[in-house]
């Protein structure tokens, strides 16, 4: 009786993994028409991840019900978001979508050097996620920009699932959940990091299949367009700081490409022809793009910030390393001693991997060779962490550009695709000795326990908390040796999406930004009065560009440094303004003054002989301003104050 009841559970269990298997098999095989019906739906009802509510707390005072927030909240750490790139954007297409956008500061920007904003270039080739705004508008292309990066990541991260696995589509199908909604990514998804994994991926993703698929002139085609705008979008986004490992990264991984490829493809006329204008296609963006905007990559290379840090390893606290085993805290709970997007990072198993490493490739480098080539990044990347290199050796390889904080983004990545690599491999081979695996085991637990109870992650986790972390972790190792692959996968997607899915808000539109009533005040002053130059406080300096109006402050990619002089005419506080720069401005009727607030943020305290000197005519402030008025610069109320004390004031002179 016992017998017949224990075949029945096996039974029942078999016929279950089978119906499961069927249904992720169909999953794959439609993915990419789930991929397009997903795009057009976010599209076609305005979704996008971005935190554009924040705006909501600052700029309050709304004209109608409808705040667009669906599902979660905006980030206010995510500035770099609301705050700065996407606001970018917006402005781009209220101002004709120009190369050198004129409202954002004094002299305007250039939107190459700009955030990867979108402009009517031959860079916007190389910038997918600006085509919507382009073609579709400001709202529409605002959810192009967050389903055309996630979607695409997704189906990229599959692909590198593949070629990591040999071709094992369900731990490629774990890839495209892994990657996608890890928490660095989720965290900085709409910044240089997103948009260089993404391109990243592409790159990768597009080399390799051009030789799997060399029999397919079709294929090589589309693969060959990829790798160009892949390659071209990465070093368009101009942020050395991750550009450079994640570089050295694609050179690693072209390594393993060419030795798998070299004896198994054989090149013909049709290669020359798509190889050759893919570089050529690639100089001439690149070229034509860096030469266009060549005076405004001078002046930023020349900036006190960023330009001239210069990075020689060793600053990382080691304990932080391990950070991955609390992202899981961060969506629902605030750090509480730095900011949790300076924390995120990928959930790995490097150092599951780590004392195994010399078993795995004694004399087996070259049948092993992903996995030796993601080993050797990572740890290359671990010692530039950890200790201090000689400045001569990091400015030569060009890690002079990469601060330690840069590195561990770019550690995690290769981990988890060292963990895709070794997953496949440990399940391949015949089961492990309980020593074995015992002893990893040990050396992991005590590792996180290490980190965890003794680094900064102590202020963040309870006792409990690092209990959970500790048993899901032992859990996750048990199952990869037991090879209990559904268990495994499922356990680990699970706390990838639990990190990274709740990150970022569900919302729609753009009310946020355009339905206040302060908004259409200032448009309806545009409409009437048309080119003047403005300047607003607090955080009007990134809100007022979004509206098209020429804004004095912003936020300043490129120095304009002749625009100072009124202030500066010695250029004794050069170093204060030549910089990146959030800059905010305080009306006052003391002298004028320029102060430096932090690395990025500088503030300009204007007096009404400086605001007639530099022909501003609009301000909005947070107090009334009629008594500063003199008898060469009168200030006149046209509204306020609203719900959040902004008045506009006009000044005549």
């Amino acid at each position: 009786m016992e017998y017949v009841m224990e075949s029945r559970i096996i039974n029942q269990t078999n016929t279950t993994q089978k119906k499961l298997a069927l249904f992720i098999d169909q999953i794959i095989r439609a993915r990419f028409w789930i991929a397009i019906a997903v795009f057009i739906f976010m599209l076609v009802f305005k979704l996008h991840g971005s935190s554009l509510n924040m705006w909501d707390t600052y700029v309050s005072d709304k004209t109608g019900d409808n705040s667009g927030l669906i599902a979660g909240k905006p980030r206010a750490v995510r500035s770099d978001e609301w705050l700065v790139q996407t606001p970018f954007s917006l402005s781009q297409t209220q101002t004709g979508l120009k190369q050198h956008n004129e409202v954002i500061t004094i002299d305007g920007q250039d939107m190459i050097v700009g955030y990867n904003s979108a402009a009517i270039d031959v860079a916007t080739i190389a910038k997918p996620f600006s085509w919507g705004y382009v073609l579709l508008g400001k709202e529409y292309g605002l959810s192009w920009v967050w389903g055309i990066k996630l979607i695409g990541m997704i189906l990229f991260s599959f692909e590198i699932g593949l070629i990591l696995t040999k071709r094992n589509k369900y731990l490629a199908l774990l890839a495209s959940l892994w990657i996608p909604f890890s928490s660095a990514i989720q965290w900085w998804f709409v910044s240089p990091v997103g948009d260089l994994i993404f391109f990243t991926l592409g790159f990768l993703v597009g080399i390799y299949n051009y030789f799997y698929y060399h029999k397919s002139k079709g294929r090589r085609l589309f693969f060959s367009l990829l790798a160009t705008i892949s390659i071209s979008g990465f070093v368009l986004v101009l942020y050395p700081a991750l550009q450079v490992p994640l570089g050295y990264l694609i050179l690693i991984l072209l390594i393993g490409f060419f030795f798998e490829f070299y004896k198994k493809v054989k090149l013909d006329k049709f290669d020359a022809l798509f190889i050759g204008g893919a570089i050529t296609a690639t100089c001439l963006i690149i070229g034509i793009s860096i030469y266009s905007s060549w005076e405004s990559l001078l002046l930023v290379m020349n900036t006190v910030y960023p330009g001239k840090r210069v990075s020689v390893g060793g600053d990382f606290p080691r304990k932080d390393i391990l950070l991955f085993l609390t992202n899981w805290k961060m969506p629902f709970m605030d750090v509480t001693y730095t900011n949790s997007s300076e924390l995120s990072s990928f959930y790995h198993l490097f150092f599951v991997f780590l004392p195994m490493a010399p078993i795995i490739f004694f004399k087996k480098i070259r049948e092993n060779l992903y996995g030796f080539l993601l080993f050797f990044y990572c740890v290359f990347s671990l010692l530039w962490m950890s200790f201090s290199f000689p400045s001569i050796l990091a400015k030569i390889t060009l890690w002079s550009y990469v601060p330690s904080v840069r590195v561990i983004v770019s550690f995690g990545f290769a981990s988890v695709l060292l963990s895709l690599w070794f997953i496949q491999y440990l399940w391949e081979k015949e089961s492990f000795k309980s020593l074995l695996i015992g002893s990893v085991l040990f050396f992991n637990l005590a590792l996180y326990f290490f980190a965890l109870y003794t680094g900064n992650l102590r202020l963040y986790i309870s006792k409990w908390a690092i209990i959970v972390i500790l048993l899901l972790a032992a859990f996750l190792i048990i199952a990869l040796f037991k090879k209990w692959k559904v268990s495994f996968c499922f356990v680990l997607a699970g706390i990838v999406l639990i990190t990274g899915t709740p990150v970022n808000p569900l919302a729609q539109g753009v009310a946020p930004v355009y339905e206040k009533k302060i908004a259409h005040e200032i448009q309806q002053i545009e409409k009437k009065d048309p080119g003047q130059l403005w300047a607003g406080e607090r955080l009007m300096y990134g809100y007022l560009p979004m509206l098209g109006v020429h804004t004095f402050n912003g936020i300043a990619f490129t120095p304009n440094l002749d625009s100072w002089k009124i202030l500066d005419p010695d250029k004794k506080n050069e170093d204060v303004y030549n910089r990146y720069a959030h800059i905010n401005v305080e009306i006052t009727n003391n002298e004028p003054t320029l102060q430096l607030l932090q690395s990025d943020a500088i503030v300009a305290r204007l007096n009404p002989q400086v605001i007639k000197e530099y022909g501003i005519k609009y301000l909005i402030t947070y107090k009334e301003i009629q008594d500063l008025s003199t008898s060469d610069v009168r200030f006149v109320q046209l509204y306020g104050p609203d719900k959040d004390g902004a008045f506009i004031y006009k000044a005549r002179y």
